[in-house]
């Protein structure tokens, strides 16, 4: 526990904090656990899958209050800390209070924190960055009371007492469908099917308009939201892999040998729920054979991707 003795005023060096610190740079040498934590925290609140949202800015307010929540339950399991006595979690012995914030100086600290160290964090999906820090909620570090519920932010002092985490990562997986061309955008999001068949559409007209780049799960399911399983729709069997053959398009995952056919053409290698896609031309010694899934590596010799 802390030591009340300690000093803890603003050029004080901060045993706890160090010790702490020390613990996370173990669990996490580069700190990608943390920004794979938050990259999937985000995903889980714009809830895509459902309801196709992607901006975080359109999210009534009552669900970025709980961002900070979501982020607190899921950094607890992913490093499986300890439950605090006073705050969030216990680590290396030390109590330590998760504090969440859009922005850098915005987190707010109840009474009950005032004394304790606390692992700060901010990210912005629409700039693709995240950063993570300790530091302690001392009196020297934070504003004065001016709120009814006696919250307090902290002040200049305190922002810079931040002991940053990782501080040689700090990007955050790209929401690719914030920063995609408005136009293609549209396109996909207003794609229409037989049938009702939006969310198919949906899928097939990504894969039309995004080739080259990763595409993760999450995307996939916003695209195709209102799908039973819209990573079924992706795939052989009637998904786009069959239903874009025709036009000339790849469909590439992680099995088989999809991941070589994706490095012979130069394509980033998916990872398992990750697809890439990508539009082939015939080479010179095109064969004229089919791109089935079972079969693509018939591509190699036939095909090369068209930029």
């Amino acid at each position: 526990m802390t030591d009340a003795t300690e000093d803890h005023s603003p050029d004080a060096y901060d045993s706890e904090l160090e010790l702490v610190a020390a613990h996370l740079a173990n669990l996490d040498l580069d700190g990608q656990q943390f920004a794979d934590t938050l990259r999937a925290t985000l995903d889980q609140l714009l809830d895509g899958r459902r309801n196709g949202r992607y901006e975080y800015q359109k999210l009534h307010k009552t669900e970025k209050t709980y961002m900070g929540t979501l982020v607190e339950i899921n950094l607890h399991r992913e490093y499986g800390f300890d439950d605090g006595d006073v705050t969030d979690y216990r680590i290396a012995g030390v109590e330590v209070d998760c504090k969440f914030s859009q922005r850098i100086g915005g987190w707010e600290m109840g009474p009950e924190t005032v004394g304790h160290l606390c692992l700060v964090v901010t990210a912005s999906d629409l700039k693709s960055t995240w950063k993570a820090g300790l530091v302690r909620a001392s009196e020297p570090h934070l504003r004065a009371v001016t709120n009814r519920d006696a919250k307090r932010r902290l002040n200049e002092s305190g922002v810079t007492a931040i002991r940053w985490l990782w501080p040689e990562h700090g990007k955050l997986e790209e929401n690719l469908l914030l920063h995609l061309d408005s136009d293609k955008c549209k396109r996909i999001m207003n794609a229409k099917g037989r049938n009702q068949r939006h969310g198919q559409a949906r899928i097939f007209q990504l894969f039309r308009e995004v080739q080259g780049i990763i595409l993760r799960r999450a995307i996939i399911e916003t695209v195709g939201h209102g799908l039973d399983d819209p990573m079924k729709r992706a795939r052989g069997n009637g998904g786009a892999r069959d239903a874009l053959r025709p036009e000339g398009i790849l469909v590439l995952g992680h099995q088989d040998n999809d991941p070589q056919v994706a490095q012979a053409l130069g394509l980033p290698v998916p990872a398992k729920g990750e697809l890439v896609a990508s539009r082939v031309a015939p080479g010179s010694s095109s064969s004229g054979r089919s791109a089935d899934g079972g079969n693509q590596r018939n591509l190699l010799g036939s095909c090369k991707a068209r930029r």
